[in-house]
């Protein structure tokens, strides 16, 4: 997958392997995102595609499930269901949220020291994402549990010719349904019908998916870019405006959390000299070059890096969630960096995931050495 993820690669790649439209340039993927003849309903394309039609019989109401995912909607129907979590996910709303999310990092970071162990993934990575999304969309489960329901729809979505991935994501999406039955945060959401209560509930089930396995593989991935350089830790320690933000946007961009994004040809049509044909699947990428040979140390300020790159997407499906993610990571570096002044990496303590579509650490083991109060 990496090979054909390439900066260097120009116009619309047919991969016969993987069976769709590959694009990687950049500048091409962004007018890929933000056209109207390449439609986000990857989810209905994927199932009529992979899955048996009594696959999806049986399993209709998690097809529907997923496609009334507002990132899998497309036109009016996409603003319509964005516009009020749009609102929500305001920069006002970020920034009154910070106390909480210092005091969700201070818990994770206690965690951590108590971790026989001390790994960083599960105990701060999957921990701050798991607990800030909890409060966000009411709901009482434990990072551990929210990380499992995530990564379980993320197997189906991924291979949804899988029976056991088909009956383990609908397990799932009847136990987020039940946990978001008594949400506060559906209460100002249509419920009247039960046409209205699947949406709004496909949608929060949509918002906690989202702040979970992307932000934590984030988190992650910034931990280690400090543990692996003293001049970028200390960089994190001295604080300078914007250095934090800064070293967040170049893991960003330089090891993103998500590497590719699907499409769908909407119509008959003809693009970058390419005779596209209605249905055919297309796949995005994010980050463009390589994802592992990354040169953390070129940290820019923000405000020149602020578009030079997709993680976050593009257009009408840009992430409403993107300034919180960047929250959580840079008070998750500050804090860390304060409380285990000592920490480095343990041997052998790195261990990647295989996921071909997320770049995460499934493990961070750690030695913390001397620690600090909160």
């Amino acid at each position: 997958m990496t090979e054909l993820i390439r900066d260097d690669v120009r116009g619309m790649t047919w991969d016969d392997g993987l069976e769709c439209w590959v694009v990687s340039d950049q500048a091409l993927a962004r007018r890929v995102l933000n056209h109207q003849g390449f439609s986000s309903q990857t989810s209905k394309r994927l199932g009529e595609l992979y899955m048996t039609e009594e696959s999806r019989r049986q399993h209709r109401d998690l097809t529907e499930f997923l496609r009334l995912w507002f990132v899998h909607t497309d036109g009016e129907e996409h603003a319509a269901l964005r516009k009020p979590l749009q609102r929500l996910f305001s920069a006002s709303y970020t920034r009154s949220i910070v106390p909480r999310v210092e005091a969700i990092v201070d818990a994770c970071l206690d965690d951590l020291a108590a971790d026989p162990r001390h790994d960083a993934v599960s105990t701060v990575a999957e921990g701050v994402s798991g607990r800030v999304m909890a409060h966000i969309v009411g709901v009482e489960q434990e990072p551990a549990v929210l990380h499992t329901w995530s990564r379980t729809l993320s197997g189906f979505i991924a291979a949804m010719y899988r029976r056991d991935h088909a009956e383990a994501a609908h397990r799932v999406m009847l136990e987020m349904r039940d946990a978001l039955e008594d949400s506060p945060a559906l209460a100002d959401f249509p419920r009247d019908t039960p046409e209205d209560r699947a949406r709004t509930t496909a949608t929060w089930a949509m918002i906690l998916f989202g702040g979970l396995e992307t932000t934590a593989s984030l988190l992650g991935s910034c931990l280690l870019a400090v543990l692996d350089d003293p001049a970028l830790w200390e960089r994190v320690v001295q604080d300078r405006p914007g250095e934090v933000e800064s070293l967040v946007e170049s893991v960003l961009e330089k090891r993103p959390p998500l590497r590719n994004v699907g499409r769908v040809v909407a119509e008959d049509f003809e693009f970058e000299g390419e005779r596209l044909r209605e249905g055919d699947l297309v796949l995005v990428s994010l980050a463009g070059g390589g994802l592992f040979d990354a040169d953390l140390s070129d940290l820019a300020p923000v405000s020149e890096r602020a578009d030079r790159h997709l993680v976050f997407g593009h257009g009408v499906h840009y992430c409403i969630g993107a300034p919180l993610a960047r929250l959580e990571a840079a008070t998750a570096l500050r804090r860390f960096t304060r409380r285990f002044p000592g920490a480095a990496v343990a041997e052998n303590g790195i261990e990647w995931g295989p996921n071909l579509a997320y770049v995460g650490l499934d493990h961070l083991f750690l030695d913390i050495g001397g620690t600090r109060g909160p």
